[in-house]
């Protein structure tokens, strides 16, 4: 058979027959997904002889353990034998509500062996459309309820022992951790959460399963993971209320002709962009800026115990960022296979991102502003008109800097590559598909449970890069910490420049400026002002002059955002996402030569370990579970008292 191409949750078919084992092999073979994602293949045979013949053949040509792994493939259910129908008719009641498929695949059987499969697979189908509105009609009167609205409100009025349901996935690199740290956290401040989980590594979630989870748990919040209600269906009671715990930049938040609209009980916690109060509704007291939050319970400094030895290295990078960008620029085309226009742009935007990489670190430029204009480049280039807003951020967030960030990361490995090479250190690549980089696979040490392993292998890392485009705020930095490592970050023009904008943004309007500019900015000098002081000193150490003349203005751009501020008050000094790392002139790099120095500098065992303590406590301020728990529940809450 032929999955479908491109479809990352493929259903599951049912074949009927078993004439040829080589046609179900290639089909159990063939399967793709999302991560381990591997959709369900059903295989009716009543006829057991015809069954048996068949292997035999297939052992006989391609062995027994060929045969043997066949039968025992996950995600494969037989059902052979004269009780075939019946056991498959049970196996379908047991699991109403996953995903059935579509279609029977005939595989040398009868014809009426498929039409009796097909005939099964109908009922089915039957009885899921008449539990779903059995189970609509459930959740109407849930709705509909008084008694159930006022008892909703009432609990969180006293914000005590709430019930949360918290949705996820297990075809995830980080959420389904995430979320199951989350419940946890709430757990642990007294709360009752729920995790709404794949039952397994074959079945998508449905409606079904979302209805069943809301009349047996009756929830009394339900946090969602960069989805909305309306993307759920009407399967959620409209009085209980919802959080999108934004943890990516979707592309739903930036493009689609009908975006999801935010209800008067939605709330944005997580990653946040202007996107979600202009396109999606959600107005700014209903969100909390958070970063992905960390478990200080599986994350902590405690030592490591025995059988992680292996893990040790002067240098670590966790990341699944492997895959080459060119392949990536190739994945993307294929994806757009009916727009030969937005093919022709990811195309040019595969020569412009380097470019825009380049000029932003020769220049001293902001990469998201510079890749901006790439993308609008690109669009006008291969469109032959001006692009929207809306079209410029949709290529900027599902495209340029993903792209960016692949070059960003992989140069940074590269660099990592070249020093220990040069120095006799270890270097470790953590994560899927670097074994089949074309450079960097020698390296490459497969991926990590996250839990006790993660963290033993953080511990025992002399540093462990971060590297991304998008910024320092990541949970790979907190992680390390936590573990009693040492994150060290490759260092962008905005990390330095962030502490500039943001102690003006502190000093505007409050401060007496001590001059002016031609256009009449205000401007200060630097040495009369402690906080300039110290970027001037920050900016010094990263080989750069703060300001001209020993003064400092802000910009037109940067005293318009002041008086328009994209997402609530302007970003204060206390804001900076580099103050966690404590000085990222220090802990940071922004060329092979400083990457050497700053893992020169770790191998000395008390220089390393004061580093790490000292960037501890500020990461876990920042990204500690417990506390964002906590204060997403905060959020919520004052919608009710």
């Amino acid at each position: 058979m032929v999955w479908p191409e491109g479809e990352r949750f493929a259903p599951p078919v049912a074949i009927a027959g078993v004439g040829s084992v080589d046609v179900l092999a290639r089909a159990v073979a063939d399967r793709s997904g999302a991560l381990q994602f591997r959709p369900r293949i059903m295989v009716v045979e009543p006829r057991a002889e015809v069954a048996m013949a068949a292997l035999a053949r297939y052992a006989a040509s391609d062995g027994e353990a060929a045969a043997r792994e066949l039968l025992e493939a996950p995600g494969v259910e037989w059902f052979v034998g004269p009780r075939a129908m019946p056991g498959l008719q049970a196996w379908l009641a047991e699991r109403v509500d996953d995903p059935l498929p579509k279609d029977v695949a005939p595989n040398g059987g009868p014809a009426e062996l498929a039409a009796g499969v097909a005939k099964v697979l109908g009922e089915a189908h039957a009885r899921q459309q008449a539990l779903m509105r059995e189970r609509s009609m459930a959740m109407r009167e849930i709705a509909n309820s008084r008694q159930r609205r006022e008892a909703v409100r009432a609990r969180w009025r006293e914000g005590k022992k709430l019930r949360i349901l918290v949705s996820t996935t297990r075809f995830s690199t980080y959420m389904r951790h995430a979320a199951e740290d989350l419940a946890h956290a709430l757990g642990e401040i007294g709360h009752q959460a729920r995790l709404l989980l794949e039952p397994d590594d074959h079945t998508r979630q449905t409606q079904l399963h979302y209805t069943r989870a809301v009349s047996e748990f009756d929830p009394d919040g339900v946090v969602l993971i960069n989805y909305f209600r309306p993307q759920i269906g009407p399967v959620l009671p409209p009085h209980v209320p919802v959080v999108t715990w934004s943890q990516d930049a979707m592309p739903h938040y930036f493009s689609g002709a009908q975006p999801p609209r935010a209800g008067t009980l939605d709330f944005v916690v997580g990653m946040l962009y202007p996107e979600l109060r202009t396109r999606i509704g959600v107005p700014e007291q209903r969100m909390l800026a958070w970063p992905n939050a960390v478990s200080p319970a599986k994350f902590h400094r405690g030592p490591v115990g025995d059988g992680f030895e292996h893990l040790r290295c002067d240098v670590a990078m966790m990341t699944r960022h492997s895959e080459p960008p060119e392949a990536y620029v190739r994945r993307k085309i294929e994806e757009v296979e009916g727009s030969a226009t937005t093919a022709r742009a990811i195309k040019e935007l595969e020569r412009l991102v380097p470019l825009g990489l380049e000029r932003a670190q020769r220049e001293h430029r902001w990469i998201a502003r510079e890749l901006r204009v790439r993308c609008e480049e690109a669009i006008r280039t291969t469109s032959g008109r001006a692009p929207s807003p809306a079209m410029v951020e949709g290529f900027l967030h599902e495209i340029a800097m993903p792209l960016a960030d692949l070059h960003f990361r992989q140069q940074a490995a590269r660099w990592a590559a070249q020093v220990c090479e040069r120095n006799g250190w270890r270097l470790h690549l953590y994560g899927n598909g670097w074994e089949d980089h074309p450079e960097l696979a020698p390296f490459a040490k497969g991926e990590l449970g996250h839990g006790e392993e993660l963290r033993a292998a953080y511990q025992l890392a002399g540093v462990t890069i971060h590297a991304s485009v998008r910024g320092l705020m990541h949970q790979r930095v907190a992680e390390a910490a936590m573990s009693g490592g040492l994150p060290i970050v490759r260092r962008t023009f905005e990390d330095i420049d962030r502490p500039r904008w943001f102690q003006l943004n502190a000093m505007v309007g409050s401060v007496e400026p001590d001059g002016s500019t031609e256009d009449g900015r205000p401007s200060y000098q630097i040495e009369k002002h402690e906080g300039l002081q110290r970027v001037a000193e920050l900016w010094a150490r990263c080989g750069l002059t703060l300001g001209e003349n020993g003064m400092v203005s802000p910009s037109v751009h940067e005293l318009e955002m002041l008086r328009n501020c994209p997402l609530g008050k302007p970003k204060m000094p206390e804001d900076d996402p580099g103050r966690m790392l404590v000085d990222v002139g220090e802990v940071g790099f922004a060329s092979e030569d400083e990457l050497e120095r700053v893992v020169r500098n770790a191998q000395d065992i008390s220089w390393r370990a004061e580093w790490s303590a000292a960037i501890d406590p500020r990461v876990r301020e920042r990204f500690a579970m417990d506390r964002f728990a906590e204060a997403m529940i905060g959020l919520v809450r004052q919608s009710f008292v």
